[in-house]
């Protein structure tokens, strides 16, 4: 399935005023579930903690698994799954498919790896997010 957020090549630099608003429903990754009103409704964020929530659902979302997401939806982790040791160049590689699964949403302009800690088979990795709406940074565990 094709991505809805891929138009054609973009020989330009995406700004805020060429996109809506981004929004998404609000998600508490402690209980793993979306964050709920008094009166049942849905919370919502908008713009950079948006994103943050939009980064964090597609790390968990292995790529070309579900035919509920479209293809470029989510980061492809099988290959790293106990095939290798968790050493700097798994870690480099493992960095590329983040970056490559999180530039397909046009509100990213770019991805920088702040830190990489390895720590036994764990490996945790904060990101700097270049958006249209500034910078904002996520850490992640994989």
């Amino acid at each position: 399935m094709a991505n809805p957020f891929v138009t054609g090549p973009a020989e330009t630099q995406t700004t805020a005023a060429d996109l809506p608003e981004f929004v998404e429903f609000d998600y508490d990754f402690e209980k793993d579930k979306f964050k709920i009103n008094a009166d049942g409704s849905h919370q919502f964020v908008r713009k950079n903690e948006a994103i943050k929530v939009w980064v964090l659902h597609t790390l968990r979302v292995e790529r070309y698994r579900y035919l509920a997401y479209f293809d470029d939806y989510g980061i492809e982790l099988d290959p790293f799954v106990g095939t290798g040791p968790n050493d700097s160049q798994r870690a480099s590689e493992l960095y590329q498919y983040i970056k490559e699964g999180m530039l397909v949403n046009p509100y990213i302009l770019g991805v920088t790896a702040v830190s990489t800690v390895r720590d036994g088979k764990k490996i945790t990795m904060t990101l700097d997010l270049d958006t249209v709406y500034g910078s904002t940074s996520v850490g992640i565990e994989v």
